[in-house]
């Protein structure tokens, strides 16, 4: 395996197009999460996850996590890798 890391571009909640750079792709549970970050050209970067889902054609797309219990999930595994 390469250097390089998988850059992909997400739309934030603003609608603005930003480029994330992968991190981590981790099962929690039997569901499956994409780990990324996106850089705030300002000295931060913001750590986000999402769902890894398959679409019609069987290609991965991310997913909003929207389950309560997901979410501290894998907020709980991110904390682990940054703490």
């Amino acid at each position: 395996m390469g250097d390089t890391n998988q850059k992909f571009q997400v739309e934030i909640e603003t609608g603005e197009i930003m480029e994330a750079e992968l991190l981590s792709v981790v099962e929690i549970d039997g569901k499956e999460y994409a780990v990324y970050s996106l850089d705030n050209e300002n000295g931060t970067v913001d750590i986000l996850a999402s769902y890894v889902e398959k679409d019609n054609e069987g290609y991965d797309k991310l997913v909003d996590i929207d389950n309560p219990t997901d979410k501290e999930k894998i907020s709980n595994f991110i904390k682990s890798l940054v703490a």
